[in-house]
């Protein structure tokens, strides 16, 4: 997959992305490496969810919204390669879950406004 999904810009790599994001070159390369390849995401995982965490509010926004581009891209284009993007819409998918708890396309924004109540 294009990194320019990931990005969110046709014009920024993913090296000056991660670095605008403060995002760890690892995660960054990860993310996108299991996107790619989503048969490589069971390997990857530790890289990822480890730099997740570490992360501050902001740059785990940059990845989420990366996420969805992904996932958006994947609903758009289904019928160019299906069984491809209907992996990497899955890895988007699971991996948004698994970081954030749920999926804003597939669940909506009242859960993110369920999750900020629940915090105050």
């Amino acid at each position: 997959m294009d990194t320019s999904i990931i990005t969110g810009d046709r014009a920024l790599s993913l090296e000056k992305w991660a670095k605008a994001n403060t995002i760890s070159s690892t995660m960054a390369k990860s993310l996108s490496d299991a996107i790619d390849d989503p048969d490589e995401t069971p390997y990857l995982l530790k890289n990822i969810t480890d730099s997740f965490s570490k992360m501050k509010k902001a740059s785990k926004k940059a990845v989420r919204e990366s996420l969805i581009r992904v996932q958006i891209y994947c609903s758009i284009h289904g019928n160019s390669d299906p069984i491809k993007l209907s992996k990497q819409l899955y890895i988007a998918q699971t991996m948004e879950k698994l970081m954030f708890g749920f999926n804003i396309l597939i669940d909506g924004m009242e859960e993110e406004e369920e999750e900020k109540e629940k915090k105050k």
